[in-house]
Formats: structure tokens, sequence, C-alpha cells
């Protein structure tokens, strides 16, 4: 391999590094809709250990298992995978009315713990 072939892949691994880390918010008047989308391209950043034990507290293990069994934790978009079809929560940006309609889920934070409630 030589030198420039060596720097161009070197670069291109720095890129993706980066885009893998980067955070997406929704916009202004938007939420984060979890438990709705479709497959990666539509999921975004950061699923945590916290939000997915907020969403088994609101809908209960039987359901959480039936529904989101294969759900982990996750960085972001290269790191999710195809959503509430396969058993995954992942979160996209909805207007609260369009969450609501798809029976998506809202989480907060309040005293140090996060609670998911139904949009």
């Amino acid at each position: 391999m030589n030198k420039k072939t060596l720097l161009m892949a070197a670069v291109a691994g720095m890129a993706l590094g980066a885009a893998e880390t980067a955070t997406v918010t929704p916009k202004a008047g938007e939420v984060k809709c979890y438990g709705v989308n479709g497959c990666t391209a539509e999921a975004k950043c950061a699923v945590s250990k916290e939000d997915l034990a907020a969403i088994k507290k609101l809908v209960g293990d039987g359901d959480y298992s039936a529904k989101w069994s294969k759900s982990e934790v996750h960085g972001c978009n290269g790191k999710s995978q195809c959503g509430a079809g396969a058993q995954i929560i992942n979160w996209v940006p909805a207007k609260p009315a369009e969450c609501k309609e798809k029976n998506g889920f809202v989480i907060t934070s309040a005293k140090g713990q996060k609670i998911a409630k139904k949009a």
C-alpha cells in the first residue's frame, strides 16, 4: 500500500469515527419520539440504558419483552438498527402530535431519573 492510499484510508477512518460520535438534537417544536421508527436511516442517536429502563417500567416486563426484546444501548445512527418492527427501541425527531398519533413514547428527566410516558 502506498503512502497516499494509507493517508486517504486514515482520513476516511477519522471521518467515520467523528460521525459516529455526533449528537442529534430534535429541532424546535420536536420531541424525541421513541418506539416508532422503521430503520437505521430514520433512527437517531443515543439510546441509553436509562431510556430502555424507563420504557420497560412504563409498559411492563411482558410487553417490553414481546415488543422490544432485542433493544440495546447505542450511541448514534451507525450503531442503531431497524426499529420497532425488529423489536428494537430507537427514536426519531417528531412533532408531539405526530408522536402521539404513532403511539410513541417521550422520555423526560425528573430528579435525576428518566421517566417514559405515552406521547
